[in-house]
């Protein structure tokens, strides 16, 4: 199976249907963290959601259009790290992420991003990396700008979340601004 290492103590793995269980309750465990931003969250009802999601994850990874990752922290899984609709002919993704709530601050999803990020410089030759995210989910906002992207600006009523249109500020990094 594919993997990236961040740490000695974190990877970034793709999954199996082997950490469907696993997942599944990382989610449950979640909810209330991850439901403002996250409008998948209540669709995952049971484990066979969550195997039928790593499966369309392993589908699109054979296809070279998306590859989903599990964050793994001394072999648990902690969370989960994208790179969504990779176009190879603008050589451009974007990033997603979200974190088990035990696991914030402590500097995980940054390093995360940023083995991500070199990933897709240097194995799938991008261009350039976008992450989107809430204009109000300050945490989120804070690695792009950790990592030098530029905010380039706000997508007005971007996503519609929990019954709302929720604004997006959109941050991008070239390859040439990237400080290895």
């Amino acid at each position: 199976m594919f993997e990236l290492k961040v740490s000695d103590r974190v990877q970034l793995k793709l999954r199996d249907e082997s950490h469907a269980k696993e997942t599944y309750w990382l989610i449950k465990k979640n909810e209330e963290h991850l439901r403002p931003w996250m409008k998948w969250i209540d669709k995952v009802e049971s484990v066979d959601d969550s195997i039928a999601n790593i499966e369309l994850n392993i589908e699109e990874w054979e296809l070279k259009t998306d590859l989903h990752l599990g964050i793994f922290r001394d072999e648990l899984i902690i969370g989960m790290i994208s790179l969504h609709n990779i176009d190879y002919l603008n050589h451009k993704a974007y990033i997603g992420y979200w974190l088990d709530e035990d696991n914030v601050g402590r500097g995980i999803m940054t390093d995360a991003v940023r083995t991500l990020i070199e990933y897709g410089y240097a194995e799938l030759e991008l261009n350039r990396i976008e992450i989107r995210a809430g204009v109000h989910n300050l945490k989120s906002r804070a690695i792009p700008e950790r990592l030098g992207f530029v905010q380039e600006g706000i997508i007005r009523e971007g996503e519609y979340l929990n019954g709302a249109f929720v604004d997006l500020a959109v941050y991008g990094l070239l390859r040439t601004e990237y400080k290895y």
